[in-house]
């Protein structure tokens, strides 16, 4: 359990800045190079009226002076190059770390956090609080320190030229103090509300483009626009909210900076007048409390910064901290790939509805089993417990004689080759698609993999062969091609378990009886589970399960029971007589 738990967004915040101490040290010792400089000029200038003003003031003082200030300028320059460098590329790779951080974690986390959160949702945290976090981190410590260091210098100049005067100029420091901790705590809460409504935008809009197909098929173009509309709305009346907080905040801040200004012009222009000051000493009052206008300024930007990296923050860690539901084993071994199903009954935790009522099977290595039953009846649900998908809540599963729940999910998941219902394409290359999970595979493997499945000559027949893009989730292709492909990935990919889940739904009869002639070599040599509809998938099963409303209603080899009465008599009946229809001959 992550130890971050305990800490508020900002603490999580600065441990992150603490990481890249060394960068962001020598970005702060940069700004403090600029801020000594920057204070020093005044001084000259002080030097210089004063000396105009007694009448003692030379060509080569003037030069000098002149020089001294074009020098300090390009020294300025540089070192203000530094800070940037240090201190915004450290920025940039804490944005960097902290989405890295967020997809690895995203790769551990079980598929009910899928269920609950909105791809859209996840993505906001990935993309805008990433980035308000980047900003707190770089802009926000610059103007942090740069408000510190410029501002205690510059006080401590003011102090220094009269100390009286600068008692009186600083009186609006405390309100400005008084107004950063009341607004702070307001631009807190509606970051937090604009980070929402920007979530429900976000998932809008992935989900509108996901099922544009859906959107166009049905002409339902205005509804989906109506929705958007809403939620575009809502997300820009938050925004203009927190807008209206910094719309005061921001004039609020400067006006008390002008106030110092004013106090001077009174306070200050009396003691020259009375003789207290010099002209050289009162310009330069006025330029340090110039100088801390920037950081007054700079309180209201770190405020927002920091308010709004850590709201971003702290919805970021939520996630991060966010654990698996299925826990990792203790047992690194790769089992052999002989299953056991003892008593197994499951409930879907969001439903509690029980989908598998006592269920109990063996399937021995390099055999092969069917499941058949009505849609609903529990079938995938077998084969996600048996990859760990979800974890068993009573009963028990053994694959080589260890109970999975034992065996590290690296070990078990990496035995499987799955083809789930609707298969999942990359929006990468036919070729990257089919050796996904088997990196070292060669080209004319990947070919021998397309041609079991019978897609090769379809594919040579792309303009772009093997490297046709296949576009997001697989657009560009079929259903029946996309199942070939996905059929091929897992083939390429050589597990020692194969599952098919119903994988040749959107194939024709003709070509599926010769996807599974070409198969019947390749599932020789491994442990085999296909889930199917049609009986000529699983008629050479070893063992056939047939499955209604959770229980297994009967079970043996494809002879046997088709001279039974139940489910797969009906079902094998039916099916002839479609195969008769369609080939009277």
């Amino acid at each position: 359990m992550s130890t971050n738990k305990q800490k508020s967004g900002f603490q999580i915040l600065l441990s992150h800045i603490f990481r890249h101490k060394k960068y962001v040290g020598l970005g702060i010792a940069s700004l403090l190079c600029v801020d000594v400089l920057q204070v020093t000029v005044p001084r000259i200038t002080q030097y210089v009226i004063d000396q105009l003003t007694k009448d003692s003031a030379t060509y080569q003082k003037l030069f000098i002076c002149g020089g001294g200030i074009i020098i300090i300028a390009l020294i300025i320059g540089f070192f203000r190059f530094l800070w940037r460098y240090f201190l915004v590329g450290s920025s940039r790779k804490i944005e960097r770390e902290i989405r890295q951080d967020i997809y690895n974690h995203l790769q551990i986390l079980s598929p009910q956090f899928y269920e609950r959160h909105k791809v859209g949702d996840i993505t906001a945290h990935a993309t805008n609080d990433v980035q308000a976090v980047q900003r707190s981190a770089g802009f926000g410590t610059l103007a942090a320190f740069d408000a510190v260091v410029l501002g205690t210098l510059a006080i401590a100049n003011m102090v220094y030229t009269s100390p009286s005067l600068a008692l009186i100029t600083l009186l609006p420091l405390p309100i400005v103090s008084l107004v950063v901790i009341k607004f702070g705590k307001i631009v807190h809460f509606r970051f937090d509300k604009v980070q929402s409504a920007f979530s429900k935008l976000t998932e809008k809009a992935q989900e509108t483009i996901s099922g544009v197909r859906v959107v166009k098929a049905y002409g339902d173009e205005k509804t989906e626009q109506k929705y958007f509309a809403e939620r575009a709305d809502k997300c820009a009346d938050e925004n203009i909210k927190l807008a209206k907080v910094h719309a005061i905040f921001d004039p609020a801040i400067t006006a008390l900076a002008f106030m110092s200004l004013a106090l001077l012009l009174w306070f200050g222009g009396k003691k020259v007048i009375q003789g207290q000051l010099t002209i050289g000493e009162f310009v330069a009052f006025a330029s340090y409390i110039g100088m801390l206008t920037w950081p007054m300024i700079a309180i209201g930007v770190v405020v927002n910064l920091v308010q709004r990296g850590s709201a971003s923050m702290e919805r970021i860690q939520s996630i991060l901290d966010t654990q698996p539901i299925i826990a990792d084993g203790n047992i690194d071994v790769k089992p052999e790939s002989n299953i056991k199903c003892c008593n197994l009954n499951f409930a879907y935790p969001e439903t509690n509805i029980t989908v598998l009522k006592n269920i109990s099977f063996e399937l021995k290595e390099n055999t092969t089993l069917g499941i058949v039953g009505k849609t609903g009846s529990g079938k995938t649900t077998v084969v996600e417990l048996l990859m760990r998908l979800y974890d068993v809540q009573n009963g028990s599963l053994f694959i080589g004689n260890y109970d999975i729940r034992d065996l590290k999910l690296s070990q078990l998941r990496g035995k499987f080759g799955y083809v789930p219902q609707e298969p999942f394409l990359f929006a990468m290359t036919i070729a990257e698609n089919i050796s996904f999970g088997n990196s070292k595979i060669s080209q004319e493997e990947i070919e021998k993999a397309a041609r079991t499945v019978r897609i090769h000559n379809e594919i040579i027949s792309f303009p772009d062969g093997y490297e046709t893009e296949v576009g997001e989730r697989g657009i560009t292709l079929s259903g029946g091609q996309k199942q070939r492909i996905a059929i091929a990935r897992a083939l390429a990919a050589n597990p020692d378990i194969l599952i098919l889940d119903d994988a040749l739904s959107a194939v024709d009869a003709e070509t599926e009886m010769a996807i599974l002639e070409n198969l019947k070599a390749e599932i020789k040599s491994r442990t085999n589970i296909i889930i199917a509809h049609r009986i000529s998938a699983v008629k050479d099963a070893d063992k056939i399960l047939v499955i209604n409303d959770g229980l297994i209603e009967d079970s043996g080899k494809h002879f046997d029971l088709i001279h039974r009465e139940g489910y797969y008599n009906e079902l094998y009946r039916l099916q002839s007589l479609e195969e008769k229809i369609r080939n009277p001959n």
